[in-house]
């Protein structure tokens, strides 16, 4: 069984640069209290101050034996944007992002710095501990398909702990239409319940109802009752109940 805890992301580097001359690529720097830490993302920015960029290719290196990562992992923050990944062999994988339109990863007429994907990875079984990623053979390329210079590979310390405590965040996005992600920790294994009502208290729909082990979770409820229809506008209850733990949150649905 996977087990997804808190990640710490650092670098081996004195600072968080990928990429070096005219172009950089940022692991983006966040708290621990970041969410998308919590689930195991990296977050990749992309900085050029001489051109723009509209093609990046990478390669990214890591244990099979401590790491799982699947194409589903890696997801473009950009639209319309081609993002290929392909996994070479356990362990290791190449991605490659452009345009099919020729539109541009960062135009510089928008700004020097972008968000441009995400790489979320899972601990493999029960795994705790520290591992190394490393991204390597980065090729970006700019205007007129140039390439720009990179730097030597760059490795990132990525370590798991388990949540320190129980909790149930707000959900996101709230008001929402038509689905809302819910996100909660759990601090120690146990039954856990996570139940959908309406104001006059009436049951709506089960999101959660079993036992699970101690680490960090999201839902999404899709505003269906139990019996799969479309629940009118208005607010609702989300419930969590969890060893030693129990809280209620407002969700809004506007169509």
């Amino acid at each position: 069984m996977k087990i997804t805890r808190r990640i710490l992301i650092t670098l081996t580097l004195s600072c968080s640069i990928i990429f070096a001359s005219d172009a950089v690529l940022l692991a983006k720097k966040a708290e621990i209290s970041d969410q998308s830490i919590k689930q195991g993302t990296i977050n990749l920015q992309i900085e050029s101050k001489e051109s723009s960029i509209l093609g990046i290719q990478f390669d990214i290196k890591y244990n099979p034996q401590e790491l799982d990562l699947s194409d589903s992992g890696i997801i473009s923050k950009i639209p319309d944007m081609f993002l290929k990944s392909r996994m070479q062999e356990p362990g290791y994988a190449k991605v490659l992002m452009f345009s099919m339109n020729g539109d541009k990863i960062l135009d510089l007429n928008n700004g020097d710095i972008g968000d441009i994907m995400e790489i979320k990875f899972d601990p493999v079984s029960m795994f705790n501990g520290t591992s190394k990623v490393e991204l390597d053979n980065i090729i970006l390329a700019g205007e007129g398909g140039i390439q720009v210079d990179s730097a030597p590979r760059t490795t990132l310390d990525v370590s798991y702990f388990t949540p320190q405590q129980t909790s149930l965040s707000k959900n996101y996005p709230n008001p929402f239409n038509p689905s809302t992600t819910i996100d909660y920790q759990l601090s120690k294994a146990g039954t856990v319940s996570l139940i959908v009502y309406d104001l006059k208290g009436s049951e709506v729909k089960t999101l959660v109802n079993e036992h699970q082990d101690a680490k960090y979770y999201n839902v999404v409820w899709n505003g269906l009752n139990h019996n799969s229809q479309s629940v009118a506008s208005g607010r609702y209850l989300l419930k969590m109940t969890a060893p030693g733990y129990s809280e209620t949150i407002t969700m809004t649905l506007l169509k």
